[in-house]
């Protein structure tokens, strides 16, 4: 029983001993070749290549491991004499450019097919790109761009994604005797716009001039189709500001004196919506037409209001309804308030009656959102209401109230002109 735990002791203090040893070796530094004389984009590719070489040369005393390195970089590497140097732990790799072997680059960039503000965008974002990729193959030997040219389409390939992402790019050398040229071209990526799509939203101005501003603005973007979102991302707030120029000089905006504000999201279908509100002035016009409620008939209506720019934003505002099937007209006279974003509320006064009444809207302006009104005379003890969907700039769809008859729900149709 001693003996066999005397055994187990040994093989254990063995165990560590080894372990100790072990763990010593894997704390040893790992020394690599060191290289010098190539340029800094080149550098990352040669250390690898060296170092492959050298890790294939057999470590015998029979063989001269530097001088085969020497031999094979030599011929490896044109354009440059390879010197060996002993190191501590690995030799170092001096490089030197032969300099009758050295010609400066001709660089060619070739322009994607843009037009407009997308091609003058393309122009600004690559400036100083040519002059970049002069300074970078300036110094390196003609014969070695004919085994260099992947770490310097990597390195083109790393500034063309800061400055230009979404753009890929080809490149192409021409060797001659006496030039050298290096061909650069861009394509987009796979994603790219495939349609811009504006939308325009106003309380001011009739929807027939915001959907003819819509369709104007469609041919104005067209430069975009075909571009990479990524890189158009870039260019949001410049396309926001084309939009806001382009507006500002339409009569229908200019007259009106509106205000805009103007959101482009960058998407395969893009999207380009503007809220343009005058801060004085409101129009519009409408038909309507209702079934389900006795007595009542087709009727074309406008509105007018005009406020100053102030808290709440106050209005007075006229409002004129035709009925169409005897051409009776109402009158309505009012003011209001928007104490929260979208909710009005204000009083009015109607002739012939000659009544007046409390109302509530909730209109929040774009599409396809729901809205509602409400109006009630005290003294006549009428409630009339309305809850709306917008479908289109033109289309809404009301469930309708109104309790001075038999029939008190029914269905409004709108149509704004």
């Amino acid at each position: 029983m001693l003996t066999e735990k005397t055994r187990t002791g040994h093989i254990s203090v063995s165990a560590r001993c080894f372990s100790v040893i072990l763990s010593l070796m894997l704390a040893l530094p790992c020394h690599a070749l060191s290289v010098s004389g190539v340029p800094e984009w080149l550098e990352g590719a040669v250390v690898r290549s060296v170092n492959a070489i050298w890790s294939e040369i057999p470590d015998s005393p029979e063989i001269d491991r530097e001088g085969t390195l020497s031999l094979v970089a030599s011929r490896l590497f044109a354009g440059y004499d390879v010197e060996i140097i002993s190191g501590r732990y690995e030799p170092a790799v001096i490089f030197t450019a032969k300099k009758d072997n050295i010609i400066s680059p001709d660089i060619n960039i070739t322009l994607p097919e843009l037009r407009r503000f997308a091609l003058q965008w393309f122009k600004n974002d690559i400036a100083g790109l040519q002059e970049e990729i002069s300074r970078m193959t300036a110094s390196i030997p003609q014969s070695a761009l004919t085994w260099a040219d992947d770490a310097l389409r990597g390195r083109i390939g790393e500034i063309v994604s800061e400055i230009i992402p979404g753009w890929e790019f080809s490149q192409q050398i021409y060797i001659a005797t006496d030039r050298t040229e290096i061909h650069i071209a861009f394509r987009p990526s796979n994603q790219v716009i495939q349609a811009v799509k504006p939308s325009l939203y106003s309380r001011t101005i009739p929807a027939v001039f915001l959907t003819d501003l819509e369709a104007r603005l469609i041919p104005e973007f067209s430069p975009l189709v075909g571009v990479p979102v990524e890189w158009a991302e870039l260019h949001v707030s410049e396309a926001e500001m084309i939009a806001h120029d382009f507006l500002a000089d339409r009569h229908a905006i200019e007259n009106m004196r509106a205000d805009m504000s103007i959101n482009f999201t960058v998407a395969p279908v893009s999207r380009l919506e503007a809220v343009v509100d005058s801060q004085t002035l409101m129009f519009e016009l409408w038909f309507g037409g209702y079934v389900g409620i006795e007595g009542k008939y087709p009727e074309l209506g406008t509105f007018f209001a005009v406020g100053p720019d102030a808290m709440f934003e106050p209005e007075i505002y006229a409002e004129l309804i035709l009925s169409l099937n005897d051409f009776g007209t109402t009158h309505r006279i009012g003011g209001r308030f928007e104490p929260v974003k979208y909710f009005w509320l204000g009083i009015e006064n109607e002739w012939p009656e000659n009544e007046y009444f409390f109302r509530l809207h909730y209109n929040p302006i774009r599409i396809k959102r729901p809205y509602l009104w409400w109006r009630w005379s005290p003294s006549m003890e009428v409630h009339e209401a309305a809850a709306g969907y917008r479908i289109d700039e033109h289309i809404s769809i009301e469930i309708y109230y109104y309790d001075a008859g038999d029939d008190k729900i029914g269905l409004r149709g709108m149509w704004h002109l």
